[in-house]
């Protein structure tokens, strides 16, 4: 990896981090603040409409999006085929999303879905108009401007929502932000990049871009069907206050996971694309993606998993007690969401997005099964599903990077085995440290603290590399601020 590239990548991760630990850090008071304030069914209505207005931002990106980042040569020709294929796409499914809005509510037998269905159908129109220039960005790695746009849009969008909520608006409280978030986008894209797309088209640009990012649309739309099936499942076999406490505790397990993976991916898909060429390279910044992530998700996966209970209760109320077992299942599913992302962003950035799609297709048809199985035990069953599923996804996601790259499953684990072996011990020493007090606030506390001594103690102990590495990057980046 060359020298620029390199500042790139780096400057980007460590953006990328202040972007998602700002974020999280209010993403959490403002949630604890929110379920607080609304109904679990509120959450379950929101996760009632994922499925449908998933797949439609799916089919509005097409595919568009990956295959223009993947793209060498970019043109602005490109850029403007892409956003006006996004904008023709989104307002058909703006009308579909309308059109159908009827007979979903109909069958979750909830009327208030057809109103929220209309509302997300005008959203994902007019989320078309900024989506081309949050992607160039990325592709140009502008990192720092992209978090800096994130945070405010989030936290404005986030504060809208407290308010809406305090003001007894419910479940809207969870829709009707989103358009200051739109806006504030629009405005700040202007002002970072001072760029409009052309309005241009090219067919010959358009068949190129999507014959790649067909075979990422296919996988999208599965992976996005499946990410949703079992909130169709439960919404439909149970109500939406189950739903809402599955879609809680779902949420706050897979968080952390996704925030921390998204911030590798984000900067993992471009350069590992600028390195397609060096495989040697290419290789060793995916191994050290790999490792990096998994020492610093696996901890907290564990740490929510032995602190659950006394965490639900400090953070949203004791009404929210049965979204515990879920949480603490769905954090053992949840914690390999890096392994599959970053095996498929190694192939998608390598252009193999026809294996990515064959993936895909195979992960689901064995997912499908497990569900088809434990759907007649219960929700808790359908979590243990969850778990199982991971673990056969990881091994099959890491199939074609075994035959590529020579770097299959088993070293993989091997890779992250030590991250691994510290979050269970620190699991372990977290959770029975917090069964020596009654309080929830003091359980937290005491818990938390143990975990941190006992994750880092571990790691600096046995000589972690991971530990060292990302100590060296802390504080390069640390002294390169200090002299500017």
């Amino acid at each position: 990896m060359n020298g620029n590239l390199r500042g790139k990548t780096v400057s980007g991760v460590l953006w990328g981090f202040l972007e998602k630990f700002s974020l999280q850090a209010f993403g959490f008071i403002q949630g604890i603040i929110l379920a607080r304030l609304l109904a679990p069914s509120d959450y379950g209505l929101i996760a009632m409409t994922g499925i449908f207005t998933g797949l439609a931002y799916t089919l509005v990106d097409s595919g568009f999006s990956s295959a223009l980042i993947q793209k060498k040569d970019k043109t602005e020709m490109d850029y403007s085929t892409t956003f006006i294929t996004n904008v023709l796409l989104s307002f058909l499914m703006c009308v579909v999303l309308w059109a159908c809005s009827g007979l979903i509510a109909e069958f979750y037998h909830e009327a208030i879905l057809k109103p929220i269905i209309e509302t997300l159908a005008v959203l994902l129109l007019a989320t078309s108009l900024v989506t081309i220039q949050d992607v160039r960005m990325t592709a140009r790695l502008q990192f720092k401007q992209k978090s800096i746009v994130n945070v405010v849009t989030t936290i404005s969008s986030g504060l809208l929502a407290i308010i809406m909520a305090f003001a007894g608006f419910g479940v809207w409280s969870l829709v009707y932000p989103t358009f200051l978030t739109i806006i504030l986008k629009f405005i700040l894209y202007w002002r970072y990049q001072h760029w409009f797309p052309q309005l241009q088209f090219s067919i010959k640009s358009c068949k190129t871009l999507f014959g790649f990012g067909s075979k990422i649309l296919a996988s999208s739309i599965l992976a996005t069907i499946f990410e949703n099936i079992y909130p169709i499942v439960i919404g439909r076999k149970y109500s939406a206050k189950d739903l809402g406490y599955y879609s809680r505790g779902s949420s706050y397990s897979i968080m952390p996971s996704k925030t921390i993976t998204s911030i590798i991916e984000t900067v993992a898909y471009p350069v590992l694309s600028e390195l397609q060429d060096d495989r040697e390279a290419m290789l060793a910044a995916f191994r050290r993606m790999l490792r990096t992530s998994a020492f610093i998700i696996f901890p907290i996966m564990a740490w929510l998993f032995a602190l659950a209970k006394p965490l639900v209760i400090v953070m949203i109320s004791s009404k929210w007690l049965p979204c515990v077992i879920f949480l603490q299942l769905l954090c053992l599913a949840n914690m390999w969401w890096h392994v599959h992302v970053l095996n498929l962003t190694l192939l998608k950035a390598m252009g193999r997005s026809d294996l990515f799609f064959v993936l895909e297709v195979v992960k689901k048809i064995v997912a499908v099964i497990i569900l088809i199985i434990t759907v007649p035990l219960g929700i808790i069953f359908m979590c243990y599903g969850s778990i199982f599923s991971a673990l056969i996804s990881v091994c099959i996601n890491s199939f074609y990077t075994g035959k590529l790259m020579n770097f299959g499953i088993f070293k993989q684990l091997k890779d992250m085995t030590p991250s691994f072996l510290y979050s269970a011990c620190m699991g372990i020493c977290g959770y029975f440290a917090s069964t020596l007090f009654t309080s929830n606030w003091v359980q937290v506390i005491v818990g938390s603290l143990a975990c941190v001594v006992c994750y880092f103690g571990l790691a600096y102990m046995t000589g972690s590399a991971d530990l060292n590495y990302i100590t060296i990057l802390i504080m390069d980046k640390y002294q390169g601020w200090h002299k500017a």
